[in-house]
């Protein structure tokens, strides 16, 4: 194993591209907005600038709350929007 053989040179792994290459975790497409519930017409006049701007917004959102509150958050606008009260 590379680790083992590492660690017992006092060599750690996490200084290797390995350890730096990003997995994406969350993505967006117009096509998952539309099966989300969001019209067709309203989807298909996004443009890419607005795709992007939609998946900035909830980046913030996802790094500025733990998940669980935008989750809440999410269902909350969600229900207000088929006009449940909350």
């Amino acid at each position: 194993m590379q680790f083992c053989a590492n660690a017992q040179k006092g060599v750690l792994p996490t200084d290797s591209l390995d350890w730096s290459r990003t997995f994406a975790i969350l993505s967006i497409s117009r096509l998952t907005l539309h099966a989300s519930g969001i019209p067709y017409d309203l989807v298909a006049d996004l443009s890419d600038e607005d795709m992007q701007a939609i998946a900035d917004k909830a980046c913030e959102l996802v790094v500025s709350e733990p998940i669980e509150k935008v989750v809440e958050f999410v269902a909350r606008l969600y229900l207000a929007e088929k006009g449940a009260s909350l």
